[in-house]
């Protein structure tokens, strides 16, 4: 009867070792990105009011609200820190554009804290308002894709 050894050598081992590693290393990385734009993104959810409001007053009047006392009427608060909600600290409002301060350190993810969001607003002809995340202190990689 012949005696033969099963299992895998010290380099096998090594090597399957180094290729997790690597997928490790871009893969963690990635999904911290993710994670945090999808806070981002959800975050969206506590100024979904304005933007209703800010829809509401275009296509009663054509044009975009100059400040958040036009859209009162429409149920938007007029102060800013009623939008506080989850990681946004405050939202705020002019010529139909919206800006939104997140929490800081602490009370949200670190690449976010204390950084703004702007969500241009767009209006076209028909009075129908689009909103697009082109500017701000967050970095691009994690600002929300806002296709309507």
């Amino acid at each position: 009867m012949k005696n033969t050894q099963q299992g895998f050598t010290l380099i096998e081992l090594m090597i399957v070792i180094a290729i997790i590693g690597i997928l490790a290393s871009v893969a963690i990385p990635q999904y911290q990105v993710y994670t945090q734009r999808s806070e981002v993104t959800t975050s969206i959810s506590a100024i979904r009011p304005l933007q209703l409001a800010i829809q509401e007053f275009a296509a009663l009047n054509a044009t975009l609200p100059a400040a958040l006392t036009d859209i009162a009427r429409f149920g938007a608060p007029s102060n800013a820190t009623s939008y506080a909600s989850g990681i946004v600290a405050s939202a705020a409002m002019t010529n139909g554009d919206i800006t939104i301060t997140f929490k800081g350190a602490g009370s949200a993810p670190a690449d976010v804290a204390g950084t703004t969001l702007i969500l241009d607003a767009s209006i076209s002809g028909a009075g129908n308002v689009s909103f697009s995340a082109n500017g701000g202190t967050l970095e691009t990689k994690f600002r929300p894709n806002m296709n309507n």
